[in-house]
């Protein structure tokens, strides 16, 4: 249980310019698997092994000593399971590790029971609605690679050309956007630009990491993932990677529900639209997985989808998972993004929670998230706050380790500075903020709650995490509907960089669990 205490006023600090942070685990707002489960996994699959590192140039040298490949993030390499120990244990002693973990296997969300009775686009998209002309919100679909020589899939363009090796990205990629050609199948928004990216049958983190990079570097505005597994920090390195560039990254919830449930990534990363699946009645599908981390619901059960000829002869079935569930609402998101083109991709994900059907029992629940997207309620929605600097979930994606460059300074000292954001126990759990404090300069932070409880902190500027409460310099929770507030003074002979981070307060319940506004002031000194 979090304490609570009132940061006291006047705290004098001496303010030190800042290092290269390094990224910390215990600060990641995702839960990576126990030591023990580590190890269980690492058994089950020992073929490779990531490991994350600051990109320096002794990371550069340690690594071609040690063959190690790597990945599209600087900062991430791939390497063998035996020559894994080995490295990691040089980077220590460099001071560059970060982490490290077994390549994980995904597996995709498909659930092929289905029955002749077919429905799904009319549960999101109504009669006599029409969908613009496809624009540029291109959809990446990663899975197997799109068979564009269907008649229904002319709009798809294949990134890494060969063999389709299996019908799944067909049919994911046909629920988002098959064309409207009369026969066969169409999707969502039916014609919207696809980017095919084909991943091995038997793929891994790694992989799903470096097309996850891929795609949001060509500029993809919505990247589907129809598959699942454990959590590894790597994928979640890319999907903020992606965030940041600019993309929605929307992701099927995972068919666990009658497996133990487990929470299933990478649907349950921050800053992802997860999609859980409704069956014919309306209501949560019985093998939906279930967890705090589901966004919104689309039709998952008996869903038409177009499948490559070489696996059935007609180019038509139906078929069930949170897999199609998933491009359904990747579908509207590109319908949205084209007609709504100022939208964030923030803005985009909050319109389709806002605006979407409650389903089951009133208000959110972790089977169906928000409820059914509506595509007309969503083009009527009014346009969401944006919250700014987004990735800023953790300190190394501000100062610049993760996203290769540090997220501006919001305040530099000067006069007054108000900026609002939301913090989510799930979605968005921690903002982080750089500001920049002159030499002698007395401020005051303040956290003004529109709802809910955030915590205010103020970190040194050689924090690397905001677990490490040695760089701690202030801390206020005062508990809901009040403010928070500290006042500082910097008596350093220069001026310095601080973190101010806002964190929801982990008691309570609820999804959306805080809105806020900040205020910074220079004060006079006395």
């Amino acid at each position: 249980m979090r304490a609570r205490s009132v940061c006291t006023a006047g705290v004098t600090l001496a303010l030190m310019t800042a290092p290269s942070a390094q990224a910390a685990l215990d600060e990641l707002p995702m839960r990576l698997p126990a030591a023990s489960s580590a190890k269980r996994l690492a058994a089950a699959q020992p073929s490779s092994w990531l490991v994350g590192a600051r990109p320096t140039a002794a990371t550069a040298r340690i690594a071609r000593d040690h063959g190690a490949r790597r990945l599209k993030q600087k900062s991430v390499f791939r390497l063998p399971a035996a020559r894994a120990r080995a490295f990691a244990a040089e980077l220590r002693r460099a001071g560059s590790l970060t982490y490290a973990e077994p390549n994980v296997r995904r597996r995709r969300s498909s659930a092929f029971d289905a029955t002749p009775q077919g429905y799904a686009r009319n549960a999101i998209v109504e009669p006599g609605l029409d969908p613009p002309p496809p624009g540029n919100a291109a959809i990446a679909v990663i899975d197997d690679l799109v068979d564009n020589t269907h008649p229904d899939l002319t709009n798809v363009r294949q990134q890494n050309p060969g063999p389709v090796l299996g019908p799944h990205g067909t049919m994911v990629a046909s629920a988002a956007a098959a064309q409207l050609n009369g026969g066969g199948v169409f999707g969502v928004f039916p014609g919207a630009p696809v980017l095919s990216y084909g991943i091995p049958p038997d793929f891994t983190c790694a992989d799903s990491a470096d097309t996850i990079v891929a795609a949001s570097r060509v500029g993809a505005r919505v990247i589907n993932l129809s598959y699942e597994g454990p959590a590894c920090q790597a994928e979640f390195q890319a999907v903020q990677i992606a965030y940041a560039a600019g993309s929605l990254v929307v992701a099927a919830a995972g068919n666990q529900f009658a497996s133990g449930n487990p929470v299933i990534y990478p649907a349950a990363y921050p800053h992802v639209l997860s999609v859980a699946a409704l069956g014919l009645d309306g209501q949560a599908s019985d093998f939906s997985s279930e967890n705090a981390a589901i966004d919104v619901a689309a039709p998952g059960v008996d869903v038409p989808v177009a499948i490559p000829t070489a696996y059935d002869a007609d180019g038509v079935t139906q078929a069930s998972g949170t897999s199609f569930s998933s491009p359904i609402v990747a579908g509207a998101a590109a319908w949205l993004a084209t007609v709504r083109p100022k939208l964030s991709n923030g803005q985009l994900a909050d319109v389709l929670r806002r605006s979407a059907v409650d389903v089951g029992k009133p208000g959110y629940d972790a089977g169906t998230g928000f409820g059914l997207v509506k595509m007309s309620r969503a083009l009527a929605s009014p346009t969401p706050s944006r919250d700014l600097y987004e990735p800023n979930d953790a300190i190394f994606f501000v100062d610049g380790t993760a996203l290769g460059k540090p997220n501006p300074f919001v305040w530099r000292g000067t006069g007054k500075r108000r900026l609002k954001g939301t913090v989510d126990r799930i979605e968005d759990p921690v903002d982080v903020y750089r500001i920049r404090v002159p030499r002698g300069a007395q401020f005051a932070v303040r956290l003004r709650p529109r709802f809910g409880n955030p915590d205010l902190f103020v970190y040194s500027a050689r924090a690397k995490s905001t677990s490490n409460t040695s760089k701690r310099l202030a801390r206020s929770a005062r508990g809901t509907k009040k403010t928070d507030s500290v006042k500082l003074v910097n008596r350093a002979r220069r001026a310095g960089t601080l973190y101010v981070v806002v964190d929801v307060d982990d008691q309570q319940s609820g999804t959306l669990n805080s809105a806020y506004r900040l205020e910074f002031q220079r004060l006079k000194r006395h």
